[in-house]
């Protein structure tokens, strides 16, 4: 008995020093993956708010929303390859060969990884089927704000801004802002209204040398100050010129038309009431997100195995492209789903199917050793 107790203290002893070298791996290849997937995102958005399409204040909140979504897309493939990483450097320092040595195969590491196994089961669950829709939720709301703002609001001091819709189009300029005062200065603005059925169209230009955006009776206007307003071409027998000291200039008459909330951004509890093919994809997306970690994980240790000849990196790479075909297979079942009509989708358009077929490969891998042992002994009795 106290062999026993020494055996399982001594287990337990090496699933904390695997748990402790695949969280410290997980953290290093976490934040190298986050960083290059949230850099290139990040770069989209301030190219937007360079732009004048969205404004500069929200762009960190989009990106704060957006972290789930990264998360739950980063976290199976950090583990994955933390589990590559460290069990492929046990095998090359021939840590493995003395645990085999010690009765401990594949099935005990299996059971040393049932802890981190399920916490990133769980996280990625949390981020799929509930943060990850409200964050989708909030940004689309935040774009859509944003969309819905004036040209004048987005306004940068030395750029052009054009913003238009059906009706018209708007196009403003200020050479420099008052920042003691918070005052534009040199300012310019067309604005364009298309030609209808009521009458041709018109343009109206404004210079005026500063303006200063202000708040009246709950509607935002320009308070433009020592300008001059022109209205049609020049040589037109309408055209107009009119000298002012001060105008109002009423911001957000160019408003975007509100849009339905997109499928991704619904929560999953909803999508279980709804129908629809896209509904459909959505749901079997997010569950395979679920499936895919612990599925990989256990694929992983099989695939991690080497001999202290070959390098803890030698099947890193073919194990990370079996990786990327297996997501790559769900992203096109998910966008052939969302495309064919709900009334001709068929049995074979599912997720499922792709799940078996994985889950068979990882039994395969996990057997591979008495695989080649059955084929050799087969060889053996063929050729007698």
């Amino acid at each position: 008995m106290p062999g026993t107790e020494t055996g399982a203290g001594q287990v337990l002893i090496l699933y904390r020093y695997i748990n402790r070298q695949l969280l410290t791996t997980t953290i290093v290849v976490t934040i190298v993956l986050m960083m290059v997937l949230v850099s290139g995102r990040f770069i989209k958005y301030l190219a937007s708010a360079a732009t004048g399409e969205i404004a500069a204040d929200v762009l960190f909140l989009v990106m704060l929303y957006r972290l789930p979504e990264f998360l739950q897309l980063i976290l199976p493939l950090s583990v994955f390859i933390a589990v590559l990483l460290v069990l492929g450097r046990m095998y090359s320092d021939s840590e493995m060969a003395v645990l085999r040595s010690g009765g401990i195969g594949q099935s005990g590491i299996l059971r040393g990884m049932a802890v981190p196994a399920a916490v990133t089961t769980f996280l990625v669950g949390l981020f799929g089927l509930y943060v990850t829709p409200y964050g989708e939720t909030e940004v689309a709301r935040l774009l859509e704000e944003q969309r819905g703002r004036s040209v004048l609001e987005l306004l940068t001091p030395g750029r052009f801004h054009s913003r238009g819709d059906k009706s018209g189009t708007r196009t403003a300029y200020a050479e420099s802002l008052n920042r003691e005062e918070q005052a534009l200065e040199n300012i310019f603005i067309s604005d364009f209204r298309y030609a209808g059925e009521d009458g041709p169209g018109m343009l109206v230009t404004v210079l005026a040398g500063r303006g200063q955006v202000v708040d009246r009776d709950g509607i935002t206007y320009l308070h433009l100050q020592q300008g001059h307003q022109y209205q049609g071409a020049p040589g037109d027998p309408d055209y107009r010129r009119v000298e002012f000291q001060e105008a109002m200039v009423k911001i957000g008459e160019e408003r975007a038309v509100s849009r339905p909330p997109k499928v991704r951004s619904l929560p999953t509890m909803e999508l279980l009431t709804m129908q629809g093919a896209d509904v459909r994809a959505e749901l079997q997306w997010r569950l395979s997100l679920v499936l895919l970690v612990p599925m990989m994980l256990i694929a992983a240790v099989p695939l991690a195995k080497v001999s202290p000849r070959q390098g803890r990196f030698n099947r890193l790479f073919p194990a990370l492209l079996t990786y990327l075909f297996y997501v790559g297979l769900l992203l096109v079942m998910r966008s052939r789903i969302s495309k064919t009509p709900l009334d001709q989708l068929d049995w074979h358009h599912s997720m499922v199917w792709i799940h078996l077929v994985v889950l068979l490969l990882v039994v395969l891998l996990l057997n591979e050793h008495r695989l080649v042992l059955m084929l050799t002994d087969w060889r053996r009795r063929r050729t007698a």
